[in-house]
């Protein structure tokens, strides 16, 4: 069924409507971010998990494979690392040893120092993605993956991340102001063993991704190469450290469209999302409700924006 741009921004359009119809039709029309360009509309958030299926089991890919579909998903990254090379050549084009400057006259200036970049580097401008981040959210791009990946029962592939990430899923809430101090001491000092939950994510092909927060027991990977292992019973359902579905993933779009789409309409309240019966389901095993069926005295979920 094929919905108009108008439809996908009204919540009454999506009522009695399983997700696959949304999904499907955010996909014809370009990603989130042409359905919600500039802020996310508070129904939007509360119903995000009706897009988190979860899976019931996964299998770590072979080093050989892990490598290259990493590197292949980590496209920010790659261009975050060819902007800055192009940068410390810009900034060092004049540089010259004694000996240049012994040749060149008084006062004549010589030609810069090309820029000479790798292969896989476009020698294009930097997409916005790119040039608007900060040196704390290059440094979490950098490191946002750990390098383990997943195939799940479908077939679909699950990006281990950094430990780093997972500090809003599990203990206090962090601070704003020091997440990325926080982030840094868990990914370096603590590590993924002695972090509590893994965290997974599966880009979908709208910008956006599916989560799912899994307890640790003790390891840097859920599990060695090619072993395939029954998740059901590790998977956090927690209102508050649960994984949530991202609209705008910071990995696919870049960090200040994750903070427009997913981290500034977040609440970490156990009664903000209204999450599916089922979580190990396809997204046309259910619909979209008029309100949350938890609380029937609150106000349609379409009011709230």
């Amino acid at each position: 069924m094929q919905m108009y741009m108008s439809e996908l921004r009204d919540y009454t359009d999506w009522i009695g409507k399983t997700p696959q119809c949304i999904f499907e039709n955010v996909i014809r029309l370009g990603g989130w971010r042409m359905v919600f360009p500039s802020k996310l509309p508070r129904w939007a958030s509360k119903v995000r998990n009706f897009f988190n299926r979860t899976p019931a089991k996964l299998t770590r890919l072979q080093p050989d494979a892990e490598k290259k579909i990493v590197k292949a998903v980590q496209r920010l990254k790659a261009e975050l690392e060819c902007e800055e090379e192009r940068q410390r050549q810009e900034d060092r084009k004049w540089e010259r040893t004694p000996e240049d400057r012994r040749l060149w006259p008084h006062g004549n200036k010589p030609n810069p120092n090309p820029i000479v970049l790798p292969k896989h580097c476009s020698g294009k401008p930097p997409s916005k993605a790119i040039a608007d981040i900060g040196w704390t959210e290059a440094l979490a791009l950098k490191k946002s993956l750990s390098g383990a990946a997943y195939k799940d029962e479908t077939g679909r592939i699950w990006y281990q991340m950094s430990a780093g990430s997972t500090i809003y899923h599990w203990g206090g809430t962090p601070n704003p102001l020091t997440t990325s101090i926080e982030a840094a001491i868990v990914n370096e000092a603590r590590g993924q063993n002695d972090t509590p939950v893994f965290k997974m994510i599966s880009p979908d092909g709208t910008g956006g991704s599916r989560e799912i927060i899994i307890k640790n027991r003790g390891t840097d990977t859920l599990v060695d190469a090619g072993v395939t292992i029954d998740i059901r019973n590790l998977v956090v359902y927690d209102e508050v450290f649960q994984g949530s579905y991202n609209y705008d993933d910071a990995m696919v779009v870049g960090f200040a469209a994750h903070k427009a789409l997913d981290v500034k309409p977040h609440v970490g309240a156990w009664d903000f999302y209204v999450n599916p019966a089922l979580r190990y389901w396809d997204l046309n095993q259910t619909t979209f409700p008029e309100k949350d069926p938890r609380f029937p005295n609150r106000k349609p979920l379409a009011e709230e924006i």
